[in-house]
Order: C-alpha cells, then structure tokens, then sequence
C-alpha cells in the first residue's frame, strides 16, 4: 500500500491519502460497510464522540501508534 501523509504548515500529520487501487480492495474486504452513504449518527454516538473528543483536549486520551496500526491493516490485505 502506498500511503501519502498530508501534513500542515507545522509538519504534523493531518490526514492520509490512499490511493484508488487500495481504497477498493479495503472497501472489498469491507464489504458490509457502505462506504458512500451518508449515515446521520444516533445521538448516543455524537455523546460519545464529544466525550472522547474532550479527553483529548485535557490529555487524557490513549492512542495507537498510527504506524503500527497501519502495519496491521496492511498485513491483513
């Protein structure tokens, strides 16, 4: 898989491009997942989404190593 890293002014990383070749085996391996609709969230997810989202702000959130992370996804395609 060949990853692009999108950073900002800074060099912290933003985002990440997938190519299209990539992107359609994930998507066929994911099959069950609509990728292209539009889901509005149930409100018990957006509470979970704030909540998180305010551990992050205060440092007290926990993440993987994005590397690590995309090792493993890559290892399963």
């Amino acid at each position: 898989m060949n990853l692009q890293y999108l950073t900002d002014n800074n060099g912290n990383n933003t985002g990440v491009y997938i190519p299209i070749s990539d992107w359609e085996i994930i998507k066929e391996k994911l099959k069950d997942i609509n990728f292209d609709k539009n889901i509005d969230l149930h409100q018990w997810q957006k509470d979970i989404i704030d909540e998180r989202l305010d551990k992050i702000a205060k440092g007290n959130e926990k993440f993987h190593d994005f590397e690590i992370a995309i090792d493993e996804i890559e290892k399963e395609l």
